[in-house]
């Protein structure tokens, strides 16, 4: 069990591209590992918010850029005497791996999941609010009534064209965030503010407070300089207000 909840600011469009995804990726896995009608019903529209995302951009490119920028990153490290030659040769192979099987896909990512009808006419039916109810889907009723073994085949071959998506874009997460080391800081009267070295990509702050802290942190991020303000909220009927104790915190600055 974590002793610590970490807090995530992405600074650039792409790394909160990315995030957003791993966020539907990760309630895909957890929903479709239980398998219950209500799991289904969660896991096929977070596969549907997956569709979406990746209809309305290119992030098959996107993240083939980010993989090779890695790549090209982390390869010129490999001259530094004091690297762990091993592990990064790892890391370079899996890169290349995930390269691999990205580029290997043609088309657009999920064009076979598009097109699956039911999936379509539950898109159609969320734009309308409220929860879809069986009268106004009879085919998703019937769905929920097939064995659990079979709609647990059927979600998984419609996320299936995302595998490689979901592998690559929790690679590049897994890189960054191991990519700097953790510093001890302090928030004075709840407020931390920190200058940006316009030399070094900072692309994600990742803040972590001890459990059973009664702060957490509000970022907010420019160019050439971040602030986080501890705010304290014992009940959500009210406006948030910032702590205004001395608050110990850690800090990671993660470029890669």
């Amino acid at each position: 069990m974590t002793d610590h909840y970490v807090y995530e600011q992405p600074l650039n469009e792409r790394v909160r591209s990315f995030l957003r995804l791993e966020k539907l990726f990760q309630e895909y896995a957890f929903h479709q590992s239980h398998g219950s009608d209500w799991n289904n019903r969660v896991a096929m529209d977070a596969i549907l918010q997956v569709l979406a995302y990746t209809t309305r951009s290119d992030v098959k490119l996107e993240v083939l850029k980010e993989l090779e920028r890695q790549y090209s990153r982390l390869e010129r490290l490999s001259k530094r005497p004091q690297i762990d030659q091993t592990q990064l040769s790892s890391v370079l192979k899996n890169i290349q791996k995930h390269i691999g099987e990205l580029q290997a896909i043609s088309g657009q990512i999920g064009q076979e999941t598009k097109n699956i009808e039911l999936l379509s006419a539950i898109a159609q039916k969320n734009s309308v609010p409220g929860s879809i109810c069986d009268f106004d889907l009879p085919t998703l009723k019937h769905w929920l009534t097939l064995p659990k073994e079979t709609r647990q085949k059927h979600i998984e071959k419609w996320f299936q064209p995302f595998t490689y998506l979901d592998r690559s874009v929790q690679l590049i997460l897994d890189i960054l965030r191991n990519s700097a080391e953790d510093t001890s800081e302090a928030a004075q009267n709840g407020f931390f503010q920190k200058s940006l070295d316009t030399n070094q990509a900072i692309q994600l702050l990742r803040i972590s407070i001890p459990v059973g802290s009664t702060c957490y942190p509000e970022i907010s991020a420019g160019k050439h300089r971040f602030s986080i303000r501890f705010m304290s909220n014992d009940d959500p009927a009210l406006r948030p207000e910032q702590c205004k104790e001395d608050i110990n915190f850690n800090l990671k600055m993660c470029a890669i």
